[in-house]
């Protein structure tokens, strides 16, 4: 049996590619639907269930809980609040034993991420169910972040200790068996990525060359356009919004000679997409799929796909073979925060730079 939990499209995608790649039989796929802002209908669109031996759509208690009172005071209400979001805690925990229950061992396990202190529902999940190997998916360029945090080894140590009283450790421990999520790191993980990385101590990987993916987009034909992909940079605060405007701004002119398409990021605010529209006359167009479901299994392939550091370039880059890709450079100077994210990601796409893949500086 082969388990494969995943949250976003990507992550899906990856996950189909793997089973192809392993040639898997018996799979069973568990989608964790509105952990990361992507509704049950999307992966219902993109899941064909007939490729899988099991389908699962969970929902975790992600609820916002309030509660005040003025005749408790703020102190216990604070404190009742934080017993509200234990209890909800409590019910995520015993829904994932549950299922880990179900299953009861397996051969291979597929987690779409496994970022430290971020998705520690996926490495709750490795570390409580019996199995052979732990395969790490691409999550974008968290990829490299992950092999990073997984070469330091002072992370990897369980930092729990004994101190304190025996009414705050029996407390401690109670918490840590039926509530917080057991997201010890692995002793060994196995990359399947599109990244080509030096991984660390007792690690492993297998290249994702996305044969699947790039077997579907070869035979299809080359639109004019240019596709420039949005980044949220503006809304999860890695840039102030004149100099996001600025770039996109420099991009047009950049692109003065063709056709180019913007490609709103899902999370890109309705506000900061509207904007783009009406100040910088840009030609907008969603997309409810991963781009890499879009060039290959809807068939819509651009002449050039641009964007700043965004993690779809290199899997494009891989399932478009010989057509130009273009990654426009941010000076850390001119981002908020995500310095370590973005600089990885560009010391990765200049070392992996070719003749159709450039890093543009303007």
């Amino acid at each position: 049996m082969n388990i494969f939990l995943i949250e976003t499209p990507l992550q899906l995608l990856n996950a189909i590619e793997a089973k192809n790649y392993f040639k898997l039989a018996n799979n069973h796929l568990l989608v964790f639907v509105e952990t990361t802002g992507y509704d049950s209908e999307l992966f219902k669109l993109l899941v064909c269930e007939d490729d899988w031996d099991e389908v699962r759509f969970i929902n975790l208690y992600n609820k916002k809980i309030e509660f005040k009172s003025k005749l408790l005071g703020h102190r216990i209400s604070e404190k009742v609040q934080g017993w509200g979001y234990d209890y909800q805690q409590f019910l995520n925990r015993n829904k994932l034993d549950g299922i880990v229950h179900s299953f009861g061992r397996c051969k291979n396990i597929f987690l779409g991420n496994y970022l430290r202190d971020y998705i520690k529902y996926m490495r709750h999940f490795a570390n409580t169910l019996e199995h052979e190997h732990l395969y790490i998916l691409d999550d974008g360029t968290d990829a490299l972040l992950i092999n990073n945090e997984r070469k330091d080894r002072s992370l990897r140590k369980d930092h729990t200790g004994g101190s304190g009283s025996y009414i705050s450790r029996l407390k401690a421990k109670l918490r840590k068996s039926l509530i917080e999520w057991n997201d010890k790191d692995a002793d060994k993980i196995i990359f399947f990525t599109a990244y080509d990385m030096d991984v660390g101590y007792n690690d492993h990987l297998v290249r994702n060359e996305y044969k699947y993916l790039r077997e579907k987009a070869a035979s299809v034909v080359i639109s004019d356009n240019v596709f420039f992909l949005g980044q949220p940079l503006v809304d999860d605060l890695y840039m102030k919004n004149e100099v996001y405007f600025d770039y996109l701004r420099k991009i047009k002119r950049y692109f003065a000679d063709e056709k180019l398409v913007y490609i709103p990021h899902p999370r890109e605010s309705v506000e900061i997409v509207g904007k783009i529209k009406e100040y910088l006359d840009l030609d907008i167009k969603r997309f409810n799929v991963p781009i890499e479901y879009e060039i290959s299994i809807k068939g819509n392939k651009p002449k050039v796909l641009a964007s700043f550091f965004c993690s779809a370039l290199q899997n494009c880059k891989i399932i478009l073979d010989q057509q130009k890709i273009k990654a426009i450079y941010i000076p850390p100077e001119h981002l908020m925060r995500g310095h370590e994210l973005t600089q990885t990601a560009y010391e990765y796409f200049k070392k992996n730079a070719n003749v159709n893949f450039e890093i543009v500086k303007l």
